[in-house]
C-alpha cells in the first residue's frame, strides 16, 4: 500500500530499505541491522524534506527507532495531526504496545486504550487486538 501524497517511485526504495532491516533483524546480525536502518533512516530524510512530515513517514521512523521514547513521542505526533481512522488505529496499537512494555503512566495507557475502543469496531481485527492490548495491560 503506497501512502497518499507519495509517489509509487519514492516509497518503493523505503519498503525494500525496510525489508533489509527486518531481514537483518531476523539474521541477529547487528552490524548488518546497524548498516540498513541508517540507510532507512537516510532515506526517511529525504522524503521527509521533499514531501514534509507525513503520518507514513513519522510512523516508519517510529517503528524502526531503536529508542522506544523516541517512538512513543512519534506515535503521538501521528496520533496529534491524523484524521484517517486506519492510520490513527495502526498508531495507537503500536503506542498502547510500547507504552505497556515501557511501563508507562497507567493514567496514559488507560486513555490511549480508551481512545482504540471507541475507533475499533467490534468482532473486527482492531477490535481484537484492542481486546489483547487491554489483557496484556492488566497482565503487566
Amino acid at each position: 500500500m503506497i501512502p497518499e501524497g507519495i509517489s509509487p517511485e519514492d516509497w518503493k526504495p523505503l519498503q525494500e530499505a525496510a525489508m533489509k532491516v527486518v531481514n537483518a533483524s531476523f539474521s541477529h546480525d547487528v552490524a548488518l541491522d546497524d548498516n540498513f536502518t541508517k540507510e532507512l533512516f537516510h532515506l526517511l530524510d529525504g522524503l521527509e524534506e521533499k514531501y514534509g512530515r507525513l503520518s507514513a513517514l513519522i510512523s516508519t521512523r517510529a517503528d524502526f527507532s531503536p529508542d522506544p521514547r523516541e517512538a512513543i513521542n512519534l506515535y503521538e505526533e501521528v496520533l496529534d495531526g491524523e484524521s484517517d481512522e486506519t492510520t490513527r488505529i495502526l498508531a495507537l496499537q503500536s503506542l498502547v504496545t510500547l507504552l505497556i512494555e515501557e511501563k508507562s503512566g497507567d493514567q496514559s495507557i488507560e486513555s490511549r486504550l480508551a481512545e482504540l475502543k471507541e475507533i475499533s469496531k467490534e468482532d473486527s481485527p482492531e477490535w481484537e487486538e484492542y481486546l489483547d492490548l487491554l489483557e496484556e495491560y492488566h497482565l503487566s
